[in-house]
This record gives structure tokens, C-alpha cells and sequence, in this order.
């Protein structure tokens, strides 16, 4: 379950930090797309692994 939940915080905090006006997450912004592209791909890694898993 945690190999789930965890990519989808890594996204919604990439969001986070894209979309913050805060002074003191403004120089994040690049570090957002890597949070970003590591929760998108763990994600579809594990989908991929549990539908191999399964057959």
C-alpha cells in the first residue's frame, strides 16, 4: 500500500511546489518536475508489477 500512496504525495507535492507563491519554496521550482517525473514513474512502475504480479 505504501509503494501507492507514496508516489501520489511525490506528485501532489510537485504540484505543491509548482504552484507556490511562497518566497520560501521559490527556488524549487525545478526540484517540483523531479518530484513530479519519480511519482508518475514509481507509480507506473508498481502498476506494471502487480499486473505482471497477478498473471
Amino acid at each position: 500500500m505504501l509503494q501507492i500512496i507514496l508516489p501520489i504525495v511525490f506528485i501532489i507535492f510537485g504540484i505543491f511546489l509548482k504552484k507556490t507563491t511562497s518566497p520560501g519554496f521559490r527556488n524549487s521550482k525545478k526540484l517540483s518536475n523531479v518530484f513530479i517525473i519519480l511519482g508518475i514513474s514509481t507509480l507506473v512502475a508498481k502498476i506494471i508489477l502487480i499486473y505482471i504480479k497477478s498473471k
